[in-house]
């Protein structure tokens, strides 16, 4: 059986990472955007590859965190995840 302290710590570090997570995955998203308006499409199309890695990284991080973290990062998550296709799709014009 775990310590109880040391779970207290792995969860909050959890929320930390994700937190991170998620603001990387952001400013990834506007690098492509200012990749794309520069017209270096190829750059562009490798930033929103990391920020897809990045944005599974945080899947991944919320699995283990569990369902009332997910349900707190839910709506920043989902907006994430909406940034990015729409940056994919104006990469792919």
């Amino acid at each position: 059986m775990g310590h109880p302290i040391g779970a207290l710590l792995r969860d909050r570090l959890e929320v930390e990472f994700v937190e991170a997570d998620v603001e990387i995955g952001f400013n990834l998203v506007d690098m492509a955007r200012t990749e794309l308006s520069g017209g270096n499409q190829p750059l562009a199309s490798r930033v929103l590859r990391d920020a897809e890695s990045v944005f599974e990284d945080i899947e991944c991080r919320l699995e283990r965190a569990g369902a009332r973290n997910r349900e707190s990062f839910g709506p920043l998550v989902q907006e994430l995840r909406r940034e990015i296709d729409k940056a994919r799709r104006h990469n792919a014009r």
